[in-house]
């Protein structure tokens, strides 16, 4: 009778389920309504000017009109332009550098953030608005604060230090674009790290304080890997972004002094709005395209062996 029951439940449930079903796609249909705008916006003003310039790659081509099919020839070009191969270099020193202070500074600032500390809040928001502001103004202030009679060689020289010739000389000159880039950017990353740790659960940081942890066993044991799911999206995006540093060079340092610190990016706009070789260029901008790529899924792969997704 049960079994009897059960089947006649089914037989009933059967059409008010389709009807359920029905109901279900209707409001996916409303769904992508609202996200059609946004689709066609990502496919007409992203994906299309990629693919346009993929093909591009392939042409000689100017700012002026007319292509010429060249095949490959742009793109065994790069192997040979040491200018390019030298912005490869740039770029990659910049990103070696610059991430892993990001990240620890972020992090450090994060974790400090949390403590009982007054007025912790009115300092996010201090820390965040580089982030907030936009770069170039923010370059073109620290042209001036970087230069040989500048505010920051005035400090040193009063305290006995002497000036650092910070954009005549190759090493500061890259230097400086690395510092400047971690003050702009470092904020943000704050705020996601700092939103990974306040997700961790605290029971799990006072059962390990009264097992006997340390503080540094604590933060190395439990609070990195319960945060790793931010750090890892910190780490991603910043890598991305840092491949793509353009104005930090082109208005602090023109790229100079020489080529050191001409970026992918300087190289590539030079290279289309200077040189008028938007074919070249858009080879450049492939090129980009792949490192950025193999490079994430590089960290993709990597982050099973440290990133923990709890539960």
């Amino acid at each position: 009778m049960t079994t009897g029951a059960a089947l006649g439940s089914r037989t009933t449930a059967g059409p008010g389920h389709r009807r359920a079903l029905r109901g279900s796609t209707g409001w996916q249909g409303w769904g992508w309504i609202f996200v059609l705008p946004g689709l066609v916006g990502l496919v007409v003003f992203v994906v299309t000017p990629m693919v346009a310039s993929l093909v591009l790659g392939f042409f000689d081509a100017t700012l002026l009109g007319g292509l010429t099919p060249v095949g490959l020839d742009n793109f065994s070009r790069m192997v040979g332009d040491r200018q390019f191969l030298n912005s490869v270099v740039v770029t990659t020193l910049f990103v070696l550098i610059f991430v892993p202070l990001n990240i620890a500074l972020s992090t450090a600032m994060a974790l400090w953030l949390r403590t009982r500390l007054a007025g912790r809040s009115w300092l996010r928001v201090i820390f965040l608005i580089p982030a907030l502001s936009p770069m170039v103004a923010n370059a073109a202030v620290f042209r001036m604060l970087l230069q040989r009679d500048g505010l920051f060689n005035s400090v040193l020289d009063a305290v006995g230090l002497g000036a650092i010739p910070w954009l005549s000389e190759g090493r500061w000159a890259l230097a400086a674009i690395i510092l400047v880039s971690v003050w702009q950017t470092f904020g943000y990353n704050m705020i996601i790290i700092g939103a990974g740790l306040d997700s961790v659960n605290p029971d799990v940081i006072s059962a390990s304080r009264i097992d006997g942890a340390g503080a540094l066993r604590r933060l190395w044991s439990i609070t990195i890997p319960l945060t790793s799911p931010a750090l890892f999206f910190a780490t991603v995006m910043t890598v991305i972004g840092a491949w793509q540093t353009f104005a930090q060079s082109y208005i602090i340092t023109g790229g100079g002094p020489g080529d050191s610190t001409t970026t992918i990016m300087l190289y590539l706009y030079r290279t289309a709005f200077s040189y008028n070789q938007l074919g070249y260029a858009s080879a450049i901008s492939a090129a980009l395209f792949l490192i950025i790529a193999t490079v994430t899924l590089i960290q993709v792969w990597g982050q099973k062996k440290w990133v923990h997704y709890d539960g």
